[in-house]
């Protein structure tokens, strides 16, 4: 239930992991009022076999004294359950997290199993959404706890108590949640005993809020006052849907879609004219969790896919105020301008991507669509101001592309190659060109600002200055010339270090050349050079799983796992 405190607020769009079908008949074969149409497993888990953690599946969160492991000690089938221990007084607690997609509408089936050694210590167990642990519209459904010595669920905002708990003994929960009516069925049985302990019906949820979506679980110690001793085991854990999952047409990269290859997928999807790239989550359309919720409880998910596919946002527009209709105006602009785009019609993809950006100016893909657009139109200063903006994102496959389009519409990049062989070079030097310096670091708005008030008219040229050295690289590996491109990198990289700039940037990108050659050793070489000299988190997250990248590849399953569970953390015995 870490909530804000751990800000991991992250939606998932993406498929959940598919569960066994004998753990979705032991989720709902004890709920009576459930329809016995074929339910959608969302994910399944009885931890006997190894499950990687990440944005869609689970975090594991044991930061203080206390842990979250795999164990044998006690399951419910299989071998193993999960473990999760707190420690009073740590200033912290462990906690199992886990994610599926977001669901406003239908019921919703939660299944699993626990048993506690101390009925006296307090735990608690979650269904929450995109509002996280707050007893709130979106946030805490349904909350089970353990406390002083009985189980609780807390309905309407008040905590109700339903028997005393036992150590040591397997409790089944089955919850049944119609999140229109905002109303859940529980169900609670005893380990050996065939008739129920609770059988609840029509339950007002958490917090007394209909249509309340939901998109995550936990299973955790004393979240909020820090006072638990608690040891218990979780196994068995379902969650599903009598509905189906509503995907939308996001490409978010999986755990083992590298960089590399998307750079290369993106260019064989458009080489010729440029066009649009695809958006990686609802918020690159301006579209927050509150409103992907809201948009879940009303069913009209699949009319945002259609909006996107070229339809009309009429059957999106009704009742949902001046702000539903400034975003998905803005959606049906950009998906208008991508067809100008791809048709050839730059000038009118661009009035359209510009219409859409100035709606909308949290919606990062369009902006990186004027880009492109920019691009074709020659407008190549409006092109490199507008990439500047989007640089926090300069390690997402979508970001080079652009950087390429410019390149190859720019045509005139030689200046890359003798800028490198002048050691006087101005475009080199960080006093005569402040931008470089901040672009190894990133650009950000209000530096960048103060330094054009600085250089007045000479920004644009340092600016331009700055850029083309990236978008040759780029040009290189749109090509195909990755020890060209290699070669570039490295040379980049020692001439800045001779001029004092940071150079981590260029290491990475030396790193990502060798990666697109499979010289994964030099690879490795490089991006732990990256790592030396950076300290933006960031940045160190997406080295650190290229690096992840690199020991899957080889083969190293245990360097991979390490590297990628820093992040979401691990379930081990």
């Amino acid at each position: 239930m870490s909530g804000v405190r751990r800000g991991l607020a992250r939606s998932c769009f993406g498929p959940a992991v598919v569960a066994a079908a004998s753990f979705a008949a032991s989720a709902f074969a004890r709920q009576p009022s459930v329809d016995r149409a074929a339910p959608s497993v969302f994910l399944s888990y009885s931890f006997d076999d190894e499950v990687a953690t990440g944005p869609d599946t689970f975090a594991i969160y044991r930061n203080g004294k206390g842990r979250v492991r795999l164990s044998q000690a006690f399951h419910v089938s299989g071998y193993r359950s999960v473990e999760i221990r707190d420690v009073a007084g740590d200033g912290n607690f462990p906690e199992l997290q886990g994610y599926f997609p977001v669901q406003g509408a239908g019921r919703l089936y939660f299944h699993f199993a626990f048993l506690t050694t101390n009925a006296a210590e307090e735990l608690n167990v979650a269904l929450a959404g995109p509002r996280w642990f707050q007893l709130e519209k979106d946030g805490i459904s349904f909350w089970l706890a353990s406390r002083g010595g009985s189980l609780t669920h807390t309905s309407g905002s008040i905590p109700k108590e339903l028997f005393a708990v036992e150590a040591f003994v397997w409790y089944t929960v089955d919850v049944a949640y119609d999140i229109g009516a905002g109303a859940y069925d529980l169900t609670v049985h005893r380990e050996g005993l065939e008739a129920p302990l609770v059988a609840l019906r029509d339950q007002p949820n958490a917090a007394r809020q209909p249509g309340s979506a939901v998109d995550k679980f936990s299973f955790v110690g004393s979240p909020y006052g820090d006072r638990s001793n608690v040891v218990y085991y979780v196994d068995d854990v379902v969650i599903g849907s009598d509905r189906g999952v509503a995907s939308l047409p996001f490409a978010a990269p999986g755990r083992r879609k590298h960089f590399v290859d998307l750079f290369v997928e993106y260019r064989r999807q458009h080489q010729g004219r440029p066009r649009c790239l695809p958006p990686s989550g609802p918020l690159e359309l301006g579209l927050g969790a509150d409103e992907m919720a809201a948009l879940a409880r009303e069913g009209r998910l699949d009319a945002v896919e259609q909006l996107l596919a070229g339809g009309s946002p009429r059957a999106l527009l009704s009742g949902g105020g001046e702000s539903r209709a400034r975003v998905f105006g803005a959606m049906g602009d950009w998906s208008a301008g991508c067809r100008a785009l791809e048709s050839g019609d730059a000038a009118g993809a661009q009035v359209l991507f510009a219409k859409a950006a100035a709606a909308v100016p949290e919606g990062w893909i369009y902006r990186l669509s004027s880009v492109l657009a920019l691009a074709g139109l020659k407008r190549f200063a409006e092109a490199d101001e507008l990439l500047v903006s989007l640089a926090g994102g300069r390690d997402d496959p979508r970001y080079a592309v652009a950087s390429a389009y410019i390149g190859i519409a720019r045509g005139d990049l030689d200046r890359a190659e003798a800028w490198l062989r002048d050691p006087a070079a101005r475009a080199l030097d960080a006093e005569a060109n402040p931008l470089l310096g901040l672009h190894q670091r990133g650009f950000q708005a209000d530096v960048v600002a103060a330094v054009r008030g600085r250089l007045g008219a000479a920004f644009r040229e340092r600016l331009e200055e700055t850029l083309v050295t990236e978008q040759y690289y780029y040009v290189l590996l749109w090509q195909g010339q990755y020890e060209p491109a290699r070669e570039f990198a490295l040379r980049m990289d020692a001439r800045l270090r001779r001029a004092g700039v940071p150079t981590s940037f260029w290491s990475e990108r030396a790193g990502d050349a060798c990666f697109y050659l499979r010289d994964l050793v030099r690879a490795r070489e490089l991006y732990g050079r990256a790592i030396e000299g950076e300290k933006d988190f960031g940045v160190l997250r997406e080295l650190y799983l290229k690096l992840a990248d690199i020991a899957y590849l080889t083969g190293d399953l245990a360097t991979e796992r390490r590297f990628r569970e820093h992040y979401y953390g691990a379930l081990t015995e």
